[in-house]
């Protein structure tokens, strides 16, 4: 008896690659959320590839603070509250929906605050483009303690992410080993699809918030539509050397603590960046909504450019 095959509605390669045509050359300026959304379903198999966040590990996440400004709770320094100010797409969120962006520990970069500096920061953001000799302001950093292990959705069929970070090639083999094993006839379309999608989530070449229209609309069918508490992904301002983590915020208040407040002041002269801890939480109030902030002597860390 012939085997049924197991995507039956799924596009030919050929057809997937002229789906993608469309998508990469429209003027999504032009284009709805809710279009886009509707387009990209066309390609009626969308895989999700997952990966665990492991319980006792640490997420990392950045603020800036303005001249003179501290903040004193974890509201301050976790996702955000101010829903009708998201007025622009981010890499994983759609207009008006708060996400939690973090980072964690990669092969590479040990300490993941140095991602969030580079993925914060207006200065460090834009070096490449910008070339801005001094500067100097203070961040504030917490870190949170992973709970129980999360499952989350990862992004590791780029290219250039694969060549530049072992664990996102550590990642890719595995999944990559493993379609083939259980899709072989199916292999090519997939390879297509995921790819698409992790180059979307490594653009580096960003004009317009809508360029990310289209990573966010597959965070938007992972996380609303799948249910999946959050992406992992390379970091694009690391050379994809760091990770990226996207959080719903149900999924912090479930999976994530927080252990760690801690104020720095980051300057840099030239060439020469250093960021140097100022102040850090010794208590945190209850419900985390009162820190009392103590000052201590600085240590300083050199950042590799």
């Amino acid at each position: 008896m012939e085997k049924k095959p197991e995507f039956p509605e799924l596009p030919s390669v050929e057809e997937i690659k002229t789906l993608i045509n469309e998508y990469e050359n429209a003027d999504l300026k032009n284009v709805s959320f809710n279009k886009l959304s509707v387009q990209l379903r066309r390609l009626k198999w969308i895989p999700f590839l997952t990966a665990k966040l492991h319980q006792g590990y640490h997420i990392e996440r950045a603020r800036i603070n303005r001249p003179g400004e501290i903040f004193y709770s974890e509201k301050d320094i976790s996702y955000r509250n101010d829903y009708e100010n998201i007025k622009t797409y981010g890499r994983a969120n759609v207009k008006h929906q708060s996400l939690f962006y973090g980072a964690i520990e990669s092969d590479v970069i040990k300490h993941p605050r140095l991602v969030n500096l580079i993925e914060t920061s207006q200065i460090f953001r834009n070096l490449d483009k910008i070339k801005v000799d001094k500067a100097d302001f203070v961040m504030t950093l917490g870190k949170w303690r992973i709970k129980q292990d999360i499952e989350v959705v990862e992004m590791v069929f780029n290219e250039n992410s694969i060549k530049n970070s072992k664990d996102v090639q550590k990642s890719y083999k595995h999944h990559l080993e493993r379609l083939t094993k259980e899709h072989p006839e199916n292999l090519d379309q997939f390879k297509l699809i995921l790819e698409f999608f992790s180059n979307q989530f490594a653009k580096k070449e960003i004009e317009n918030d809508t360029d990310y229209m289209i990573s966010a609309a597959y965070a938007d069918f992972a996380m609303t539509w799948n249910n999946f508490p959050g992406l992992k992904y390379p970091s694009v301002k690391s050379d994809y050397q760091g990770h990226n983590v996207v959080l719903t915020p149900a999924a912090v208040e479930q999976f994530l603590e927080l252990e760690i407040a801690a104020m720095f002041r980051v300057t840099k002269n030239g060439e020469n960046s250093l960021i140097s801890p100022i102040k850090h939480a010794t208590e945190f109030g209850p419900l985390n909504s009162n820190f009392k902030w103590v000052d201590y002597e600085p240590k300083e860390y050199k950042i590799e450019q």
